[in-house]
């Protein structure tokens, strides 16, 4: 079973709210788990200090929700009457199962990264020599330097999915150094999204569906993705993608391969100086979908462009905005993804035999033979 249409209809409006924005006072060497913001840097505020006041809120959220599992429990830019700091939430993701290899009843490996990436990879301190970032049904590679994920892979049960309310704050991921992510330092104050790489709904079958959807809200699983992007022809997308699975007479298993396509020409981006480190913004992105056909793997490969909104929102960077028009979208061939990522899939069957665009007037439908 393969892929259907995309439904060009398939729309979504999100109200975006001005959050503050985020900065580490100069000086702060704390670890993974002690990460803290301060809203005045005229101000030093020694380490200790930070831990101390991590120390107190956890025990206070411990106190305040004992039937709750703290591990769980994820508030941002929540303010400590005793230390009059501001509070960045950190969130360890213990017990995670993450991605399966075997999930498509056919081995898939997670994704090879080439020559040329290999030593951007954000390393776990929680357990050396370890880069995958596991979490409900889904795992995540970071690169460091633009600290935003390589690629995030997702397993997606059509037979047990279930539909869970939006219910999830944007966390800070403790297994791996602050530095190595964005956190809302990049998308306060902008018309960028918290693109999630991993579809909120996706992950959730199984067990446990609402923590599945709750791990979505990882910052290591957000990338820097305008909403007219994000809201348009990248939910569109994922709207297929996920109808593939769950809709029809036959469900099915997929698995889904998505994230940025980083370029050394992608803008610098430090949103209008409230970040310390200026980052890229990335101008594409890849989503890759896998199935298990006959006891063989198949797949389809899919390019979603946002240059011309990035070029043309000057409000990123310094004059007012303007209206961008529609995207491009491709379906292109996996050697030529490879290429352009050096992640290397694996024997997946591809389907595609040259770069097709897919446009509103043949319904996004992808090709399939």
């Amino acid at each position: 079973m393969g892929i259907g249409s995309i439904s060009g209809s398939s729309l979504y409006t999100n109200t975006q709210i001005s959050e503050s924005s985020i900065r580490r006072p100069e000086g702060f060497q704390g670890t993974g788990k002690d990460v803290f913001v301060h809203d005045d840097n005229a101000q030093f505020v020694k380490e200790q200090d930070f831990a101390k006041a991590g120390r107190l809120f956890q025990s206070c959220q411990r106190e305040a929700q004992p039937q709750a599992n703290p591990e769980e429990t994820q508030q941002t830019n929540i303010m400590s009457a005793a230390s009059g700091v501001d509070i960045e939430s950190v969130n360890m993701f213990e017990g995670r199962n993450g991605y399966d290899k075997s999930f498509l009843g056919v081995e898939l490996p997670l994704p090879g990264l080439g020559d040329s990436i290999k030593d951007k990879v954000a390393m776990r301190t929680d357990e050396p020599g370890k880069s995958e970032l596991t979490y409900t049904n889904y795992s995540v590679v970071m690169n460091k330097e633009r600290k935003q994920c390589f690629y995030a892979i997702c397993n997606i049960d059509g037979n047990s999915h279930q539909k869970v309310k939006r219910d999830g704050n944007w966390t800070i991921d403790g297994r791996i150094p602050r530095e190595y992510q964005l956190g809302n330092e990049a998308y306060g104050g902008n018309n960028i999204d918290k693109g999630h790489m991993v579809r909120r709904l996706d992950p959730c079958w199984g067990d446990d569906p609402l923590r599945a959807s709750r791990d979505t809200f990882s910052y290591c699983n957000a990338t820097l993705q305008h909403g007219g992007l994000n809201q348009k022809e990248w939910l569109c997308l994922e709207n297929h993608v996920l109808d593939s699975a769950t809709t029809g007479k036959e469900k099915q298993k997929l698995t889904v391969i998505t994230g940025p396509i980083f370029s050394e020409n992608d803008p610098k981006f430090d949103n209008k100086g409230r970040m310390k480190e200026a980052t890229q913004i990335p101008m594409k992105f890849f989503k890759t979908v896998v199935w298990n056909d006959g006891g063989k793997l198949k797949s389809a490969s899919f390019v979603l462009s946002q240059e011309d909104i990035i070029n043309k929102d000057r409000s990123l960077f310094k004059d007012k905005g303007v209206d961008p028009g529609r995207f491009s979208v491709y379906q292109v061939p996996q050697k030529q993804l490879e290429q352009m990522t050096d992640l290397h899939f694996g024997n997946i069957g591809d389907i595609t035999e040259k770069p097709m665009r897919l446009t509103a007037e043949n319904d996004y439908a992808p090709k399939l033979s």
